[in-house]
């Protein structure tokens, strides 16, 4: 392993030096979000669409929550209202939570929240989460989200059909915007006021605020926001039945529309610009990232390879050494059998010597009493004789233990064993049991014991029958 140590740091250095910094990936994912804003703007969802989900996938590369939820954000309202409930909905739960501690977009994304659930007509649910909106809203301190809000609120009671709840938040709406209020929120107000009335059938309190609108439209300068105005006079006109009135700010509203197309099509010149130069820088980014991941596959693919190569050749050489170590360990268990062996035949060629000896010493007793008896058959001193031969095999010993000594060398342990298996046996009944190995006549057992042929007969009978027993 020590040899993989050089090569596995080599390999790590260089996919840290191939790998996309956090900067070039922070950049891309800030980028993407920059043209997908300006897309957009511009009216192609498609394009701003793909690099909003870019701009996630980077982010979530860099860890730029902010740019996440942004990016989440946006492709919430690219979908639109007519897109999967259940994927708008966790983009936009996604986007206020990643928004964290920025109270102002996330409360922006909660009130496109209660937007979506009162487009589809789901009011209480709206309620519940244009009340965080709001909450979210006053915490930040901005005023522009706040506003946001209620007319939030004032849009979705509207659209339930509560115009009083409607008119309130529109009229708070107007309070929290009076301070810096431009005669644009004015036209707003004025207008939305008007809406609630007429739906509600107070056509007296509608005149009224259709009258301050006209009023205020004819004093401002032709703008986008009054040549939308334009179109509504027309039309509350023509419900009035003044159709000359109606046609002059139809006129009017037709001509703003033209204008604005002209207008819109400079900025989409000017957008396409810039489009182009940003994606020219982002292209490049992206070049750079794709060259790098493919060096870093390149790189692995072949140090995956070397690792491969070295990690086959240390497990041969694991299972050599380990078979090395089996076959010492069976020579040595052969050696050890072998010196084992020896062993028991030196004891085996020790135990067949002294026995040898035993004979060749029995052998001699055995020749000595045969010459003590020819000369006891062939001299008159017998009682001398007798004496001789009894030293001879007794040597001074008692006679029994002198028998008892012979029996154990040809039956090892016969004695011991005996007193162990029948402890109940007197003195008699074990000489009767060992005299039995020797195959002796019931007259020749009573002439050794001293009795009769009866008593020997007794005491074969006792002594088999408590052997029985034990």
């Amino acid at each position: 392993m020590k040899k993989l140590k050089p090569l596995i740091t080599v390999f790590f250095v260089v996919l840290a030096a191939c790998h996309p910094t956090s900067h070039d990936v922070k950049q891309t994912a800030q980028d993407a979000l920059e043209n997908a804003r300006i897309q957009l703007d511009s009216g192609n969802k498609v394009e701003a669409m793909r690099l909003f989900k870019e701009a996630e996938r980077y982010g979530l590369m860099a860890n730029q929550t902010l740019t996440v939820a942004h990016a989440r954000y946006h492709i919430a309202q690219c979908l639109g209202y007519y897109a999967d409930k259940e994927e708008v909905v966790s983009l936009l739960k996604a986007a206020a939570k990643g928004f964290g501690e920025d109270y102002a977009d996330r409360a922006e994304a909660l009130r496109e929240l209660g937007d979506f659930y009162q487009y589809h007509g789901q009011f209480d649910s709206s309620a519940y989460y244009l009340d965080q909106a709001l909450e979210y809203a006053e915490q930040s301190g901005s005023l522009e989200a706040k506003r946001d809000c209620l007319s939030a609120f004032h849009v979705m009671y509207f659209n339930a059909g509560d115009y009083e709840k409607s008119a309130n938040y529109l009229s708070q709406f107007w309070q929290a915007s009076i301070a810096d209020a431009d005669d644009n929120l004015l036209m707003y107000y004025y207008h939305d006021m008007g809406n609630i009335f007429y739906e509600s059938g107070n056509l007296d309190s509608a005149e009224y605020y259709y009258s301050r609108l006209e009023e205020l439209v004819s004093q401002t300068e032709p703008n986008e926001d009054t040549w939308f105005y334009y179109g509504v006079l027309s039309d509350y006109a023509e419900e009035l039945g003044d159709y000359e009135t109606a046609c002059k700010y139809g006129c009017l509203y037709e001509e703003g529309n033209n204008l604005k197309e002209i207008e819109q099509q400079e900025n989409n010149l000017a957008l396409i610009s810039h489009k182009y130069d940003s994606e020219v820088m982002q292209n490049e980014l992206n070049r750079k990232i794709i060259i790098k991941q493919r060096i870093i596959v390149i790189v692995s693919l072949v140090a995956t390879l070397v690792l491969t190569a070295l990690l086959v050749s240390q497990i041969r050489l694991a299972r050599r050494r380990k078979r090395e170590a089996e076959i010492s360990a069976e020579l040595f268990h052969f050696k050890q059998q072998n010196k084992d062996l020896a062993q028991k035949h030196a004891e085996h060629e020790q135990i067949q010597q002294d026995y040898a000896d035993r004979l060749s010493e029995a052998l001699m007793k055995e020749q000595r009493i045969m010459l003590l008896l020819d000369n006891y058959l062939n001299s008159n001193k017998k009682a001398n004789l007798l004496k001789d031969l009894e030293t001879s095999v007794y040597d001074d010993k008692d006679h029994w233990e002198a028998m008892l000594e012979v029996i154990d060398q040809l039956y090892p342990d016969l004695t011991a064993t005996l007193q162990q298996k029948y402890p109940d046996l007197d003195e008699d009944e074990k000489k009767s049991y060992i005299l039995s190995y020797f195959k002796l006549s019931r007259q020749e057992e009573a002439d050794y014991l001293g009795t009769t042929v009866n008593m020997i007969d007794k005491l074969r009978g006792r002594r088999r029958k408590k052997m029985e027993e034990g």
